[in-house]
């Protein structure tokens, strides 16, 4: 239901890139992550986080394709990702690259993702509330990655300004929190989207992008997630 629901938003046809799939509508380019085979090309990384004494044990980061948690659909598939918060300011994302677009084209980027989550709203928790846990989403030309900066404490920042929390950055948008209902206690199948708002992207030369979806969290505990599916739809902007 929440995978019709994300189509119907939109109002778009999504692709899921094989040879049966109905063609995008003319000047869009639509992508369909389910994950029901492998991830589908998405890599998982984290940020804001300090390493100081070799010890990344302690945040027991996961990130790993599997099945959905009890008591949703045991034949679906996500992509798990999880760590514990300890520095106030954790920030969880994967990234997969695209090479479809037109080059040098102004685009409008929606976001529908699909997650399961066991985070009740408006709960009182460590540093933070429980869904003091931003989703963002943002298009970039260079891969986002993960940099040790000594001088900063030793902690590990991304490569890209994506605001801090519950703060927009210019190469981010922030979609939702991820907390699902007052009454949560068990994990719960939402759609996260910007409520129809896009995303401003203008494609390089190649045509390449990066997609970089994530987590910024102000709670000091552990949160894991499951994406159980993702569409992205590049909308090119009408110039003339």
């Amino acid at each position: 239901m929440n995978k019709l629901i994300s189509i119907i938003i939109f109002g778009l046809v999504l692709t899921a890139c094989s040879e049966d799939d109905p063609l995008p509508i003319e000047g869009e380019v639509a992508y369909l992550f389910e994950f029901d085979n492998d991830a589908e090309g998405w890599e998982g990384a984290f940020a804001d986080y300090f390493d100081v004494e070799n010890n990344a044990e302690q945040w027991e980061f996961v990130f790993e394709r599997t099945t959905l948690p009890q008591p949703l659909n045991q034949s679906q598939f996500g992509l798990r990702q999880g760590a514990n918060n300890r520095s106030d300011d954790m920030f969880m994302y994967i990234k997969r690259q695209i090479t479809d677009l037109e080059p040098n084209t102004d685009y409008e980027v929606y976001f529908a993702i699909n997650i399961a989550s066991n985070v009740a709203t408006n709960m009182v928790g460590i540093g933070g509330a429980p869904d003091a846990v931003m989703m963002k989403a943002g298009v970039v030309d260079e891969e986002p990655a993960s940099i040790l900066i000594p001088e900063d404490d030793n902690h590990y920042r991304i490569n890209l300004d994506k605001g801090n929390q519950l703060q927009d950055g210019p190469d981010m948008m922030n979609l939702e929190t991820i907390g699902v209902s007052d009454t949560t206690t068990q994990y719960t199948l939402i759609t996260i989207d910007a409520n129809g708002e896009p995303f401003a992207y203008t494609s390089n030369a190649e045509g390449e992008a990066w997609l970089c979806i994530g987590t910024d969290s102000g709670f000091e505990g552990r949160t894991e997630l499951y994406y159980n599916s993702i569409s992205v739809v590049f909308r090119k902007v009408n110039t003339q």
